[in-house]
């Protein structure tokens, strides 16, 4: 005989995982959505062991970290603050793992392959830095592979 709590239980858990799965599902698709019209795009390469960053307007430059003087040559990453950018993320040698943590930006770099992602670049002081980190082992120097976002 079939009692009619296990079975208002039994349909109760169902609705609430069904719930549950719209919910992601709707999420996952917000969070992945690129916006329509990103004030800047980059295009970020790793290569053992540094970024290039390319800008739209043909400007490429090769970031190379010094971990002496915790400084990077060649170049930086530059956004202006409150701008929407979009990063084009691709490796060509091995897997990299492009990571500004204090922005929550994570995006792995792998070869023959693009990855997008947008973010907002919070609206402080011109000047200010976030560091730029590789966090997907890529060899010998990888804990030299950092550089830094530098707001304009």
């Amino acid at each position: 005989m079939v009692n009619k709590y296990e079975v208002a239980w039994t349909l109760a858990v169902v609705g609430l995982l069904a719930g549950v799965a719209v919910y992601s599902t709707i999420l996952l698709y917000q969070i992945d959505a690129l916006p329509a019209h990103p004030d800047e795009y980059v295009t970020v390469i790793g290569q053992q062991w540094a970024w290039r960053f390319c800008y739209t307007n043909g400007t490429c430059v090769t970031s190379e970290y010094d971990a002496t003087t915790n400084t990077v040559t060649g170049g930086a990453f530059w956004a202006q603050p409150g701008a929407v950018v979009q990063i084009n993320v691709t490796s060509v040698d091995v897997d990299h793992s492009f990571n500004i943590p204090q922005l929550g930006v994570r995006i792995d770099a792998i070869p023959g392959r693009w990855n997008y992602f947008s973010f907002t670049v919070p609206n402080v002081a011109p000047g200010t830095q976030y560091l730029i980190q590789c966090t997907e082992f890529c060899g010998e120097f990888h804990g030299t592979m950092r550089s830094f976002l530098i707001v304009t």
